[in-house]
């Protein structure tokens, strides 16, 4: 028997801008529903576009700048993606380990993922496609302090790690000649590295694994490092994830962003950051996320957590996940919806065993669409590559440059090396779903059983997700969704499977490890068009 709740939240949301596109493709995962209800056809569409973009990032884990740009244009501006994460535009230490891209030797903007012409020109042309640019920015830190004598970086810019001079971080009007030394950096017990995040001084001014750490309360580093922020602002970058904020005193990282703030003509308020900051009890007071909110949103890796454990156990532990991780008062590690930015998993995660991904298959899928489906946060979505282990990077990549790739080849197959999830049908359904009802409420919360649970979104979305190891046929579920035929947007792209409700009930068949996701923009007879019902790329899970 279906157990019923009922949850109503409201929230503000400040994020992303909206833009009109044209009719795109949406492609959608296979997935079992009645028989009855079954063959709307792709050729029932008329022509209509899909759900304007609200606030959904992708990170494009280790892209090279031309093949994001391509992808803008062929992917994530039609689907209906806000942000597109970047990894770390600036010139770093040699090495074909992932890691090597968040060790700095300057911020020039010519890296292992393309030229600074080449960035700018992705920029430019995501922007076109309607969709804006996060760069990730590190500045907590350069490069390991034990490596020895002078080294040069991708780009051939000389640094000695072992005396800590930096010559490359000059300033955009070259104001240091000198570049950094080591006396603009912290020297926190003669240079000790961080054992331990009880002690607050220890986290913000200790080394983390042995490298420099910039001294970010001095005029001289927030001069070059909000000169980093102008440069990429002023190249169209409308977005900023700050790599260990936590590393990084709050009020540092405050004035760094109103020295950006001046250097564009911008409100501080008004650049969107989104800071690195994990929160828990084994944790200095001061390094905890609500000492962030001031300067933005912050990284709610309690999320992670919390969806791999549902996914792994009970989904009914997810009924007050909005409350649980953004009360305040009720959760002193909490992020409120506004300022959390949320997600299933990203690089680091992904290799700690702390969150699920694309190895746990379709559970990883059902965890991404009801965090596109849900109503807490940002929601930040990943497209990576398959790796056996932790340090791999990206496919082909060498010591100092990594291959760029072009998706429609690679994602024409599920078996390549990148995982392409951005072209995954139930990704793009979700996307497409989470855009339409952004704003609403989560409505009639129901749990048929502990892995089978059901919501509405106000009366503009339904989803139903069944987590459990058996096809379930005939569930019937209350929605507030208007009376009519929907397409299911988890299932299929061209809408070969509908949904009907009918007198606020929808009676539907779920597969197993699958769902059905309808909204009210996508009826049988009005939906975006498309050719295929299945993106090629999908894994059969």
């Amino acid at each position: 028997m279906t157990r019923y709740r009922s949850y109503k939240r409201t929230h503000a949301y400040a994020k992303g801008t909206t833009c009109k596109r044209s009719c795109a493709a949406l492609a959608i995962l296979a997935i079992a529903v009645s028989p009855a209800m079954a063959g709307c056809g792709a050729q029932e569409t008329g022509s209509t576009e899909l759900p304007k973009k609200t606030d959904v990032e992708v990170i494009a884990f280790q892209q090279p700048w031309n093949s994001i740009a391509k992808e803008c244009t062929e992917t994530y501006g039609p689907e209906g993606v806000a942000y597109v994460e970047v990894s770390p535009p600036q010139e770093t230490i040699e090495g074909t380990q992932w890691w090597t891209s968040y060790q700095p030797v300057s911020y020039k903007l010519d890296s292992k993922l393309g030229t600074q012409a080449e960035f700018k020109n992705m920029v430019e042309e995501c922007n076109t496609a309607g969709v804006d640019i996060i760069a990730d920015v590190v500045l907590n830190q350069t490069t390991g302090a034990n490596d020895k004598g002078t080294q040069r970086g991708v780009a051939g810019t000389k640094y000695n790690p072992t005396t800590g001079d930096y010559p490359g971080f000059t300033g955009n009007e070259d104001q240091y000649p000198k570049g950094i030394t080591k006396d603009d950096f912290h020297d926190y017990e003669n240079g000790a590295s961080i054992t331990g995040y009880l002690n607050q001084e220890e986290v913000q001014e200790g080394r983390l694994s042995g490298m420099w750490d910039f001294d970010t309360s001095s005029d001289k580093v927030q001069d070059i490092q909000s000169d980093y922020f102008a440069k990429l602002y002023e190249m169209g970058v409308r977005g900023f994830r700050i790599d260990a904020a936590k590393h990084i005193d709050a009020d540092d990282l405050k004035a760094i962003k109103e020295k950006t703030a001046t250097k564009i003509g911008a409100p501080a308020k008004d650049i969107f950051w989104v800071q690195e900051v994990i929160g828990n009890a084994g944790e200095a007071s001061g390094i905890q996320p609500s000492n962030y909110f001031d300067n933005g949103t912050v990284t709610q890796f309690a999320y992670v957590t919390n969806l791999k454990s549902a996914f792994k156990g009970s989904l009914t532990s997810l009924s007050d996940l909005g409350e649980r991780l953004g009360d305040t008062k009720r959760n002193k590690f909490a992020i409120p919806d506004e300022l959390a930015n949320v997600f299933v998993t990203n690089w680091d995660t992904a290799r700690n065993g702390q969150a699920l991904t694309y190895r746990d298959g379709a559970d990883y899928a059902l965890a991404n669409a009801f965090m596109l489906a849900y109503d807490y946060g940002t929601p930040r979505l990943i497209s990576d590559y398959g790796f056996t282990a932790s340090d791999d990077g990206a496919p082909g990549s060498t010591a100092t440059e990594v291959p760029e790739v072009d998706f429609a080849d690679e994602c024409s197959s599920a078996d390549g090396q990148w995982n392409c999830q951005q072209r995954w049908t139930p990704i793009r359904g979700m996307i497409a779903f989470h855009n339409y009802v952004h704003g609403t409420q989560v409505t009639d919360w129901q749990e048929h059983d502990d892995n089978v649970i059901a919501f509405s979104r106000g009366n503009k979305g339904f989803i139903a997700i069944n987590n459990s190891t058996d096809d379930l046929k005939g569930l019937e579920f209350d929605t507030d969704m208007p009376d009519g035929e929907y397409c299911d947007v988890y299932g299929t792209q061209d809408c070969s499977t509908t949904v009907t409700v009918k007198g606020g009930k929808v009676k539907v068949d779920v597969a197993a490890k699958s769902a059905v996701a309808i909204y009210a923009g996508a009826t049988a007879k009005v939906h975006p068009a498309s050719s295929v019902a299945v993106d090629p790329s999908t894994p059969s899970w």
